[in-house]
């Protein structure tokens, strides 16, 4: 078990150095802690994917991201054995700042795995929050 750890680790670390070396690179606390978005040929960002707290996620926007605008998302990510699956909507809420733009996001995110068994049996809707930039 903790051969596959450190393997785990290993293999994220470097595939998120390279990553990181060829295009901008998201930082916050929200769904994806540190991820990659994706841009169209506008320079708008459509998606998002990255290392959640406790996983990995994806972020897809129904609408390229526009800036000062309320913009419409669907995510969804696979999480340590307790949590499962987890499946969401939202908006985000793009603020320009001097050299890159804070994303503000709340939405509804439900989790379907070992902890909806234990706990309540069915999965649950869970208001949550968060702050992003990229950079």
């Amino acid at each position: 078990m903790k051969k596959l750890l450190v393997l785990i680790i290993v293999v994220v670390a470097i595939t998120t150095f390279a990553m990181a070396a060829e295009r901008p690179t998201w930082l916050g606390w929200d769904t994806i802690v540190y991820g990659w978005p994706e841009f169209n040929e506008l320079g708008q960002m459509t998606k998002v994917q990255g290392i959640s707290v406790l996983g990995y996620a994806w972020r897809t926007y129904f609408d390229p991201v526009q800036i000062q605008q309320i913009n419409f998302y669907w995510e969804w990510g696979v999480q340590l054995i307790a949590l499962g699956v987890e499946g969401g909507v939202g908006l985000t809420y793009p603020l320009p700042l001097e050299n890159t733009v804070l994303y503000i996001s709340g939405g509804l995110r439900v989790w379907w795995g070992l902890s909806n068994l234990i706990s309540f049996g069915v999965p649950w809707p869970v208001p949550a929050f968060g702050v992003g930039i990229v950079f």
